[in-house]
């Protein structure tokens, strides 16, 4: 009966969802949360990961930043930016900072509108 147990332990412990720094592929999804500013939070955003190319959408709107990230770097970290014109013609820089934080990925988004922190889970 014991050995039956260990056996069922050992077999669903396989089960469990992998943590953000050991396996951060796939889509990730939260609402922005303001800390500054005006910034989209009525719907979740989207942070997908595949391979080395990372795809954040704030608020799972029209605008879609890209980034890379390294998969054997020690430091685990990942940025999408956009870089469009305003209606002003001014410069208007957008970017997400990411980073494993256990079962979830944390992050900050910042525009020249607002500025914004993010937990996203695992889809």
């Amino acid at each position: 009966m014991l050995c039956g147990l260990i056996g069922l332990t050992a077999a669903l412990s396989g089960c469990s969802t992998p943590d953000a720094s050991s396996s951060p592929y796939g889509q990730w999804r939260g609402k922005l949360v303001t800390d500054d500013g005006a910034c989209p939070t009525s719907d979740e955003s989207i942070l997908r990961i595949r391979g080395k190319e990372i795809v954040f959408s704030p608020a799972n709107g029209a605008q879609v930043l890209h980034g890379t990230y390294n998969p054997k770097s020690a430091r685990q970290h990942y940025q999408a930016t956009l870089d469009e014109k305003g209606m002003n013609g001014q410069p208007y820089h957008m970017v997400f900072n990411g980073y494993p934080v256990g079962m979830t990925i944390g992050g900050t988004y910042l525009s020249p509108r607002c500025r914004a922190h993010v937990t996203l889970v695992r889809d």
